[in-house]
């Protein structure tokens, strides 16, 4: 195939005997793209993405006009995946989604939380193994869930809440790369946006509502809940965009969050922004997701297509901000 305008290269996350649920589905989400970049008139090609420079420029001048980004992980790490947007850079290579900074600002969730207090956005309190020492006086019987920093997915997080300093110490120091972040009793938000830098737009809004739940179970989207379709967790976590009037100046407030957020964390293209929202409408950023996952079943698409958008459509979109 001739290098020309139309070439599209989908690199994607590199799968192994060992990938897990969350890694594997970027193969749905590469299939998904490519059928929509077929129907939109490409030629493209799809290759696993290895962190190799001279084969990367090889492929890349062989097939592509553009590189469509869909690598999530390097080697099995979550928080490598911002080499392969520094490599595309270095390259000089036009490619989807948000850029080695964006990657970098959003790679660790403490990292993350600190960069949004400095900037006065609202999010849970967290503390780390280093200076729960330092922090303990202020938690005032808050509890805890103990979240991986560097992964993505929910990945190793416990449905257990930590209210007990010593107990709480002992689980991070058991688990270095973990910290702890204050459990929001009240409801979740996942909203997806869209556009180039500097300029967002903010999708429908999506709540995960928790339908016929245990009442000894956190009302959270754990591993099971996301990648485990047959559990009843996963049947029973609900998208819903439906809201009263009553919610209408939350949603604003919802929305300009999410707008400062593109900004501050120079997200480009595609992201999401989870929140948890406290009984006084209180919200509160989690996470700050940079190129989520657009398979056909995941939030970012369901957004899109409450907004009345045609996959096709999102495609192009997704390639014009690239």
């Amino acid at each position: 195939m001739e290098k020309d305008s139309n070439n599209i290269l989908i690199y994607h996350t590199e799968i192994t005997p060992t990938s897990t649920p969350d890694d594997l589905d970027v193969l749905e989400e590469a299939k998904f793209v490519s059928k929509n970049l077929i129907d939109l008139g490409y030629n493209v090609t799809q290759r696993p993405f290895v962190h190799n420079p001279r084969l990367i420029n090889f492929q890349a001048n062989k097939y592509a006009s553009q590189i469509f980004n869909l690598v999530e992980a390097i080697n099995g790490t979550d928080s490598l995946a911002y080499l392969a947007t520094d490599l595309f850079e270095q390259l000089g290579i036009s490619y989807t989604g948000c850029t080695t900074s964006a990657f970098k600002k959003t790679l660790s969730k403490v990292g993350a939380k600190r960069l949004m207090e400095k900037n006065g956005l609202p999010t849970a309190y967290f503390v780390t193994s280093q200076d729960l020492e330092e922090k303990f006086k202020f938690l005032n019987g808050k509890k805890f869930l103990v979240k991986s920093d560097l992964d993505h997915a929910s990945k190793g997080l416990e449905e257990r809440l930590f209210e007990n300093k010593e107990e709480l110490q002992a689980n991070l120091k058991s688990k270095p790369g973990f910290f702890a972040e204050e459990y929001i009793e009240g409801r979740e938000f996942n909203i997806s946006c869209m556009g180039p830098l500097k300029n967002c737009q903010v999708l429908p809004i999506a709540e995960m509502k928790f339908r016929n739940w245990p009442a000894d179970q956190l009302k959270i989207v754990g591993y099971e809940a996301k990648w485990d379709e047959e559990s009843s967790k996963s049947k029973d976590t609900v998208r819903s965009f439906e809201y009263t009037e009553a919610d209408k100046k939350l949603l604003e407030n919802l929305d300009e969050i999410c707008r400062e957020c593109w900004n501050i964390f120079d997200l480009k293209g595609y992201a999401r922004i989870d929140f948890r929202v406290d009984e006084k409408n209180n919200p509160y950023i989690l996470e700050i997701n940079s190129n989520p996952c657009i398979s056909p079943d995941a939030g970012f698409i369901a957004a899109t297509e409450k907004a009345g958008m045609t996959s096709q459509e999102v495609i192009k979109k997704i390639l014009e901000y690239a």
